[in-house]
C-alpha cells in the first residue's frame, strides 16, 4: 500500500499545525508573501470594482448544479459586488432545473455563489483575501481544478461551520489526484487562527517540486511526494471561489443569508 504523502512531509505538516495553533493564540502579526513573488511577473489581478464576465462564469463549466447534490444551484442572484467585494451569498430560493443531458425536473431549495474562471493558469502563486460567510452549516471554499479532468484539485480552503456558526479549526486544505477508479485525495488538514471572521489573506505556491498553502502569510502545509506531486506537473488549472452548504443541514436555515466576501485575486507566474 503506497503512503499519500511521505513521511516527511506528514512531519513537516504536523509541525506546521503546531506552529499554526501557536501563532493563532499568540496575536503574531500577519505577514506577506512579497519575498515570494518579488521575482515573479504579476500576471492577474481582481480587486472587483466591478463584476467582469469575461473573466468569471458564474457557475461551474458543466452546470448550475451537481445532480448527485440537487439541495443547492449555482444562482446568478447569489454573485454581485458591493463595496469593492465580491459576494458569493447562500439564501433560499426555491428553483425547478434541469441539466443539459437529463431531462429530469430538480426541486432545488437554495442559490448559493459560486464563480469559475474563465482563463486557466499553470505554476506560480496565487493569493486570495476573503471573509468567511457568517451562518450555520457552510461550506465556503477556495480552490483550483484541472480544466480538462478532474482531479487534480488542490483545495486551497475548504471551511466547515456549525449549527453555532463557529468554524473552529476546520479551516482545511486537501489535494485531490489520480485518475480512472483510483481517485485519491491527501487527506485535510485543519488550520486554526484566532477568529475565523477576521480577513483571511490565502496563498498557494505551486510548482513543479512542490504545493505549499499559506494562511495570513504563514506556510501550514506543503507536499513534495512524487507520489501526489507528479499528477499536477504541467496541468492547468482553473480558479473556483463559491460559498455553499454543507448537506446535513439543509434543514432549518431557509431564513439565512449569508455572504462570502472575496476582497481581492492575485496570480504571479
Amino acid at each position: 500500500m503506497k503512503l499519500k504523502e511521505s513521511v516527511k512531509d506528514l512531519i513537516i505538516n504536523a509541525f506546521l499545525y503546531t506552529n499554526a495553533l501557536i501563532r493563532s493564540f499568540s496575536g503574531k502579526k500577519e505577514k506577506n508573501n512579497s519575498n515570494i513573488t518579488s521575482k515573479m511577473e504579476l500576471i492577474f489581478e481582481d480587486n472587483f470594482q466591478s463584476f467582469n464576465k469575461d473573466v468569471w462564469r458564474i457557475g461551474q463549466p458543466w452546470g448550475k448544479f451537481h445532480p448527485g447534490s440537487p439541495y443547492q444551484y449555482y444562482g446568478d442572484e447569489s454573485v454581485f459586488i458591493q463595496n469593492d467585494c465580491l459576494m458569493l451569498n447562500q439564501i433560499y430560493s426555491p428553483k425547478q432545473l434541469t441539466t443539459w443531458e437529463d431531462p429530469k425536473v430538480y426541486d432545488i431549495p437554495y442559490s448559493v455563489g459560486l464563480v469559475t474562471s474563465y482563463e486557466s493558469y499553470g505554476y506560480g502563486f496565487y493569493e486570495f483575501e476573503v471573509e468567511l460567510p457568517y451562518g450555520s452549516g457552510l461550506w465556503p471554499a477556495v480552490w483550483l481544478s484541472c480544466v480538462d479532468s478532474w482531479p487534480p484539485e488542490i483545495d486551497i480552503l475548504e471551511a466547515y461551520s456549525n449549527n453555532k456558526c463557529d468554524y473552529g479549526s476546520n479551516l482545511q486544505s486537501n489535494f485531490h489526484f489520480n485518475m480512472g477508479d483510483k481517485k485519491e485525495s491527501s487527506g485535510a488538514r485543519n488550520h486554526l487562527f484566532s477568529s475565523s471572521y477576521d480577513k483571511l489573506k490565502l496563498g498557494c505556491w505551486w510548482s513543479k517540486d512542490f504545493i505549499k498553502i499559506y494562511y495570513n502569510g504563514h506556510l501550514v502545509r506543503q507536499i513534495t511526494s512524487d507520489y501526489i506531486i507528479k499528477w499536477f506537473r504541467d496541468k492547468k488549472m482553473l480558479v473556483i471561489l463559491n460559498n455553499a452548504i454543507r448537506p446535513e443541514y439543509t434543514k432549518g436555515i431557509e431564513s439565512q443569508i449569508s455572504e462570502f466576501k472575496i476582497h481581492s485575486v492575485k496570480i504571479w507566474k
